[in-house]
């Protein structure tokens, strides 16, 4: 299941569009070195599905977009009950914060 997870992680970082995961599933050491990369630049996941805002902490309009349980994100900073976050694809928002880290646990 972690191997899954870390295929999944190399595709969305796009490190090795040509070379996928090996057909066992576990990682050659290109794509090793790659995802201790991201995992470093990335370290935390969203843990439950949750809305982020781009232009500030839960606005009075609707959500930009909806991140989903595993995303993987920097926390840039901490704003109390929601927190800025930047995804590994570019976005830079708020969420709540209790949305970060497994279901249930708050990461920070």
């Amino acid at each position: 299941m972690k191997d899954l997870m870390r295929c999944k992680l190399i595709s969305m970082f796009a490190v090795l569009p040509l070379v996928g995961c090996s057909p066992s599933g576990i990682p050659d050491e290109a794509e090793e070195r790659a995802i201790l990369a991201a995992e470093a630049e990335y370290p935390v996941q969203i843990g439950t599905a949750t809305p982020y805002y781009t232009g500030g902490p839960q606005q009075g309009r609707p959500p930009e977009g909806q991140l989903w349980p595993g995303t993987p994100v920097r926390v840039l900073q901490d704003a109390g009950s929601y927190s800025l976050i930047r995804t590994a694809d570019g976005i830079e928002a708020y969420i709540a914060t209790a949305a970060i880290g497994p279901p249930g646990v708050n990461v920070k």
